[in-house]
């Protein structure tokens, strides 16, 4: 498969970012973790044609596919433009996104700049399918003022967030379907008494650890929405941006090592679309251990644990929770 080359160069940056922190280790007298860095391809859709009992519907990310199918159920094809353990904030659209995008009946993208590819398809497909930007009537946490000057686009990682999302996708469903009426109603009533019970589940797994424990380091500030729901403090994140796209610099490495330190940090968490070799080195120099790996950016390959949005939220609150408590 050829590989996106702006994705390539970003992973290259990475690697001599990775090999650079670990000759200073080195000659500090410590030893490199030559562990190779897991990589990650984005694969290309095919056109898709809908049975002729079914809407075809369009999604950005993987959450939102997963959403879109959950409350679409049996009345829909959902075309998901994400793969699996994609990174959302790098992709370059294909000829068969603009061919999926003129069939759909409706579009839902993620806002808030994770997704802006998404507008250069619908231009080239001359689409005139409504557009749901799904973050519309969330209460947003701020951003940094430079990638996210929007604010933080990482919302479907709070539960109460996620029903808002399926909420605006049923909405439109109806409109554009408003004979499956009453089956979307249904199925965003069944999902939301879902999201209620995985906010059960994750409160029972957060119950034993004390709150003063909770204290997360991750590749970056993905999680945002998550530490506010469950009572978590983010000491520090690899790369200090809501974008994976940042780099860090020699004084943020060091400095995030010195807070690790201070607060008594005792694991790194590591994430399935970032490469996971400075985190490495940077647990080394902090003498802390690696946890893999959470799910931030995209939902897991098929078969993993975090195959679903529902998996993904509950591995991730297992790992923390084991985390925290070494």
């Amino acid at each position: 498969m050829i590989r996106n080359s702006s994705k390539y160069g970003k992973k290259l940056a990475w690697l001599v970012i990775g090999l650079l922190l670990a000759l200073s280790l080195a000659a500090c007298g410590d030893n490199t973790n030559t562990a190779a860095p897991a990589t990650h391809t984005t694969s290309a859709t095919t056109a898709a044609t809908a049975p002729a009992n079914k809407i075809l519907i369009m999604a950005t990310t993987t959450q939102l596919g997963d959403f879109a199918r959950n409350i679409g159920g049996n009345r829909v094809q959902v075309v998901q433009i994400l793969r699996p353990d994609d990174d959302p904030h790098d992709y370059d659209p294909t000829a068969a996104d603009s061919k999926n995008a003129a069939a759909a009946k409706v579009i839902f993208k993620n806002g808030l700049g994770v997704d802006d590819w998404m507008d250069k398809i619908i231009a080239n497909s001359g689409s005139k399918a409504p557009v749901i930007d799904i973050s519309e009537g969330i209460k947003l946490r701020a951003g940094n003022g430079k990638e996210d000057k929007h604010g933080d686009p990482h919302i479907w990682h709070s539960t109460a967030n996620a029903k808002i999302m399926v909420a605006a996708i049923a909405k439109a469903l109806i409109q554009v379907d408003p004979d499956g009426k009453d089956y979307y109603q249904g199925q965003l009533a069944s999902y939301h008494k879902q999201l209620d019970d995985l906010k059960t589940q994750i409160n029972q797994l957060f119950a034993p650890v004390p709150v003063e424990k909770r204290k997360l380091v991750t590749n970056h500030e993905a999680f945002g929405y998550f530490t506010d729901e469950f009572q978590i403090t983010v000491v520090g994140s690899i790369i200090p941006s809501l974008s994976d796209a940042a780099q860090p610099t020699p004084q943020e490495i060091n400095e995030l090592i010195k807070n690790i330190k201070e607060n008594n940090v005792k694991v790194i968490f590591t994430e399935t679309t970032i490469n996971s070799k400075v985190a490495e080195q940077v647990a080394q120099a902090a003498g802390v251990k690696i946890f893999s790996n959470l799910y931030g950016d995209a939902l897991g390959a098929p078969g993993s644990d975090g195959d679903t949005y529902l998996k993904m939220q509950l591995s991730n609150a297992k790992n923390m929770a084991a985390g925290f408590n070494q």
